[in-house]
């Protein structure tokens, strides 16, 4: 109905403005900010995800550089773009029994165990953190299950480099250590730390001649997961609290019209009644009427009908 009455146009400013209507679209921007900003949170979590394996992939199967070429001094923190590099180094592992840590609480295959890891001192005097390898727990104490020894000798190691882990307040054990904190780790080892690579550790690749190792660790996952999908949905429920609220109050606009198309209707038949007693019959009976038919007359009724038609005659 386009030809609204006054009396239609001011119900509908009162319904647009009413406290119902202004509480519910404050409940629909809130509602709509976190299922934008849950979708955001996710796509963020993509993104890292996304770049992540872009660096994997560039770099773990990457034929191995010189360590100063990753790194520029000792001291450097590894860039995010240069983690997983190979990286080549000739000398030899300090094989001391006091060199040797093993990391705790490690998994591989879903099993717990440590990593066996020992300092590996290069031909120009630069020490490198290296991660041999996984070694299963004892099935009765907290300690490595049989590990292989750290080999004598000179070596060419390859080794794919990894970021220092953040320095955990915790005392291991004897012979164990938390986290792989080159810093933290030089100072339980008295190993010189000027000449260490504080930034970051060696996951060992290959070691030539051929030692035995350690179980060699998985490769990292390049998996995008779920996260893209999490946040399109996010988005959409985000676009759904607007459009249910736009919805609702479309539906109590054309009730407002069709409450007025009542009263038009019913003008002339009801004009003995006060105008208030016509507006809400029109608000309050607008369902369709059904028709009333008269009940079915039972043939006794219609026989003595006919028997009286005759005695008339």
């Amino acid at each position: 109905m386009t030809d609204r009455s006054p009396r239609v146009r001011a119900e509908r400013r009162r319904l647009l403005v009413s406290r119902e209507t202004l509480l519910g679209l404050l409940l629909v921007l809130v509602l709509a900010a976190v299922c934008v900003g849950l979708g955001l949170w996710q796509y963020g979590r993509f993104e890292d995800k996304r770049d992540s394996a872009e660096v994997i992939e560039a770099n773990y199967d990457a034929a191995p550089v010189p360590l100063e070429q990753v790194l520029g001094s000792r001291d450097s923190a590894l860039p995010a773009s240069e983690e997983w590099t190979p990286v080549q180094m000739e000398g030899r592992y300090c094989t001391d029994p006091g060199c040797v840590l093993y990391v705790r609480n490690r998994q591989l295959s879903g099993e717990v165990g440590f990593w066996q890891l020992a300092p590996f001192r290069a031909e120009d005097g630069t020490t490198l953190l290296v991660v041999r390898g996984w070694v299963p727990q004892d099935s009765e104490e907290s300690v490595p299950a049989s590990p292989p020894p750290v080999p004598d000798g000179e070596i060419t190691v390859t080794a794919r480099l990894r970021p220092a882990e953040p320095v955990l307040d915790r005392v291991p054990p004897e012979g164990q250590a938390h986290s792989v904190n080159p810093t933290q780790i030089a100072q339980q080892l008295d190993l010189d730390a000027d000449a260490l690579v504080a930034g970051a550790f060696g996951e060992l690749a290959t070691e030539q001649p051929e030692a035995e190792r350690p179980q060699a660790l998985e490769a990292p996952e390049t998996g995008l997961g779920p996260h893209l999908s999490y946040a399109f949905q996010w988005w959409i429920f985000a676009l759904f609290f607007p459009g249910a609220l736009v919805v609702r109050l479309r539906r109590q606009l054309q009730d407002l019209d069709e409450e007025d198309a009542a009263r038009e209707a019913d003008g002339p038949s009801g004009s003995d009644s006060t105008p208030r007693e016509r507006s809400t019959r029109a608000r309050t009976d607008h369902r369709p009427r059904r028709a009333v038919h008269a009940p079915r007359r039972g043939q006794d009724e219609e026989e003595e009908d006919a028997l009286i038609d005759q005695q008339r005659r």
